[in-house]
């Protein structure tokens, strides 16, 4: 039976479709972690901050959601820094430490990281993105150079702000993972969408049982064991 939105669901979806709502939260510095602080620049010159955890040659780049920051993927990615990867969060431009910008280029932030990633010794790299940042890791993917090795996206819209997620990932060439909660109100049916339209055969979409987003679904036990069973196949 096919789900009804609730108004209150339904304002919620257009915001994050269209890329309103509250304004991000504003920091002079990070306070999620003391050590592993790292600056960097995007490819337009704008400054970028965020955290990194762990070593390894396969690197998994955190991107988050619409109402949170690089602090919100902090557990995770030190547990994935304890299970051997290099491991990399950072606040999108006009978020949290790093600069505010006038245009939200936010795939190529994930680009940025991507490459520092590269820097710091990864040979394989894997994008890993909530809600907003699911929608800016999938664009991201169809343009980074050199190619990523994989991508998951977490409750992603098909679109958000100026990134349209369907002509992109009709150029993935690399392995996606879609993830989304059965009672998450049309982001099950975003990542249905965005699957159909994904290019790559290497494409596995998992709709499960919870009204989790984003980052807190990723966090639960069995979408937590979906995705590092993703990642540890790159």
């Amino acid at each position: 039976m096919r789900r009804t939105l609730s108004i209150a669901a339904l304002i919620s979806l257009i915001a994050v479709l269209l890329g309103t709502g509250p304004a991000p939260r504003d920091a002079n510095a990070h306070y999620c972690a003391k050590a592993g602080e790292i600056r960097f620049r995007a490819a337009d010159r704008t400054r970028l901050a965020g955290h990194r955890f762990g070593r390894g040659t396969t690197a998994v780049v955190f991107a988050h959601e619409r109402r949170g920051g690089a602090c919100d993927w902090i557990q995770y990615a030190r547990r994935l820094a304890r299970l051997g990867y290099l491991t990399i969060v950072f606040d999108f431009r006009g978020y949290g430490a790093s600069q505010r910008s006038t245009k939200s280029r936010f795939p190529a932030d994930v680009i940025a990281a991507a490459k520092l990633s590269r820097s710091l010794g990864a040979r394989k790299v894997v994008l890993v993105g909530a809600s907003m940042g699911g929608t800016s890791v999938l664009v991201a993917a169809a343009n980074a150079r050199p190619a990523v090795d994989g991508v998951v996206a977490v409750s992603a819209p098909s679109f958000y702000g100026d990134m349209n997620g369907v002509p992109a990932v009709r150029k993935l060439t690399v392995p996606v993972l879609y993830l989304a909660g059965d009672e998450d109100d049309g982001f099950a049916d975003e990542s249905r969408t965005l699957y159909a339209a994904t290019g790559t055969n290497a494409k596995t979409l998992e709709i499960v049982q919870s009204s989790s987003h984003g980052v807190r679904l990723a966090s639960e036990p069995g979408p937590r064991s979906l995705i590092e069973r993703f990642i540890a196949s790159r």
